[in-house]
């Protein structure tokens, strides 16, 4: 045998020896870097943040108002309304505002929501400024005209079609409806004959009502010239009219137990939606709440994702998630399963949510999954959007800064007592809500041990 083969051969046998990989390293705490914040004379909050080494710039306008302020009968005007924003302003049509930001090196977007819209773009730092004159030009103002609102009206009307044929999409609808009913946050899509109701007149009474300086956070983050950026900033806002302050509408949450079932006929998966009241970010339950969330199920390593995707094979992606507002939060676990073993997975669910309630976390697991969180809270923060994004959670909350320079000291100070106290306090089934969209002829049998009795 040559010599290269029984290299070769020693090389491999030594590959394939087990070793133990070493110990991963106490994850490090992350401190926000340093912000400046001032507010304008008209009352719009600013904050700058130099951040990174990298030669650009993110800026981010933060509107406080979204679709809990649309008028009964116009669901999604607000998001219309947003979306209206980048189709021209009244010295620039959409085409050169696509132009002029592309030569800087980026692009222009909006997003609605529930509680805030939000302008942003990223550009290379040479153009800050320019591109702060811009941003303010799309929200000062806008040139609303009616060939822009119908075609916006008919791609959303394509948009809802296709979302009705979701069976994710028909599930979280009816969850939103019952957990949040008679509140504004119930409602998710318009119906068809509320888009076709739109006219320019409910656009621009919109933006009148709920656009304004008080409801506006900007946030710059990134490599720029301060002074610069601050002169700009009070050059192009300065006639943006105060407007009405921003305003609240906390629901009331109880939380009660309830199966609701909506048929799809000959539908291979199951989708099921099942949650409970969780506590807001303003409470001191919450960092405790979070780290049990990832353990259960917030994780790709989590426990019930092991459960029903690993050991047992009846859906392929399933995750909780917690959807916090200002002063509320829920709690909900969604997967698409297979029809035919719809019932236990919630059997499965519901065995993992009590495993957690019954029996303490072992130590290694439970350092583990902080270290997953420590290292993924760090590498959120890694980008300008990032920190805008964690700054502009803290000031919707109403959240100290201590909140997010400590957070991965917070996280790595759960104990496995917390976990339990956690999933016994709020974890409850008498206020657990289901919706389960499938085949009904195939999964009601299944569902009947999950019925109210």
């Amino acid at each position: 045998m040559g010599l290269a083969v029984i290299i070769s051969l020693t090389a491999i046998a030594s590959f394939a020896q087990k070793e133990t990989p070493p110990a991963g390293g106490q994850p490090k705490p992350f401190v926000f870097p340093a912000t400046e914040d001032y507010t304008l004379p008209n009352g719009m909050k600013v904050t700058l943040v130099q951040y990174g080494s990298v030669p650009k710039v993110a800026v981010q306008a933060v509107v406080y108002t979204g679709t809990k302020d649309d008028a009964k009968g116009k669901k999604a005007v607000s998001e219309i309304t947003g979306s209206m924003l980048k189709e021209g302003s009244k010295t620039r049509t959409a085409e050169q505002i696509a132009l002029d930001t592309a030569k800087m090196g980026g692009s222009l977007n909006v997003g609605v929501g529930t509680d805030s819209t939000n302008v942003s773009g990223e550009v290379l730092s040479e153009f800050d400024a320019q591109f702060i004159n811009l941003l303010a030009d799309v929200v000062l103002n806008p040139n609303f005209r009616q060939e822009d609102l119908d075609r916006l009206k008919a791609n959303k009307l394509r948009q809802l079609a296709v979302a009705r044929t979701q069976a994710g999409t028909i599930a979280w609808e009816k969850f939103r409806e019952i957990v949040y009913a008679g509140h504004p946050y119930e409602q998710i899509n318009p119906r068809d004959e509320e888009v076709n109701g739109y006219t320019l007149d409910d656009v621009g009474k919109f933006y009148a009502a709920n656009y304004g300086a008080a409801k506006t956070h900007l946030y710059v983050v990134g490599k720029f010239d301060p002074a610069g950026v601050k002169s700009a900033i009070a050059k192009s806002f300065a006639g943006y009219a105060k407007g009405t302050p921003s305003t609240r509408n906390i629901p009331t949450v109880a939380g009660k137990r309830s199966l609701t079932t909506i048929n799809r006929a000959d539908a291979p998966q199951s989708t099921i939606y099942l949650g409970m009241p969780s506590p807001s970010a303003t409470d001191p339950d919450y960092v405790k709440f979070v780290v049990m969330d990832s353990l259960l199920g917030g994780s790709f390593g989590s426990r019930i994702t092991s459960n029903i995707r690993e050991n047992k094979g009846y859906t392929y992606s399933p995750g909780s998630f917690i959807w916090s507002r200002y002063k509320t939060g829920y709690w909900i676990e969604s997967a698409d399963v297979t029809t035919e073993h719809t019932g236990n997975s919630i059997k499965e669910i519901l065995f993992e949510i009590n495993r957690m309630r019954t029996e303490p976390v072992a130590a290694a697991e439970l350092q583990g999954i902080k270290n997953y969180m420590a290292g993924l809270y760090v590498l959120q923060n890694s980008t300008r959007f990032g920190v805008i994004g964690q700054l502009e959670n803290m000031n919707y909350h109403g959240l100290d800064k201590s909140s997010i320079d400590n957070y991965v000291k917070n996280v790595l100070a759960v104990t496995s007592a917390d976990i339990q106290a956690m999933a016994k306090k709020y974890l409850a089934e008498d206020r657990m809500t289901i919706v389960v969209v499938g085949d009904l002829a195939k999964v009601n049998e299944q569902l009947k041990p999950y019925e109210v009795q």
